[in-house]
């Protein structure tokens, strides 16, 4: 259970990271369940693409940008730049 002052960080977090985003979601994803493979979070920024209605360039660039990534940190770093996801539950 989170304590009053770890919830206003996250929130604070949150509010950072969507303002950065190039597109901002305000979501915030646990990765410490199913939710947390990196298939499934590629899915989930896939359909928020097509929510969006972005064009194919933009898309072309994300995609790009995140296979560039190498490892899964890169690429949730990725994913929070593009969408402003807060990621929870990993370890550091």
């Amino acid at each position: 259970m989170d304590t009053l002052r770890t919830l206003q960080q996250k929130l604070r977090a949150v509010e950072k990271q969507s303002a950065d985003a190039k597109y901002p979601t305000g979501l915030i994803v646990d990765l410490s369940g199913p939710q947390g493979n990196i298939y499934a979070l590629i899915g989930m920024c896939n359909h928020i693409i097509r929510e969006l209605g972005l064009s194919p360039q933009e898309r072309e660039e994300y995609e790009t940008e995140l296979n560039a990534a190498e490892v899964y940190k890169e690429k949730l770093k990725v994913m929070s730049k593009w969408f402003g996801i807060v990621f929870t539950g990993l370890e550091d």
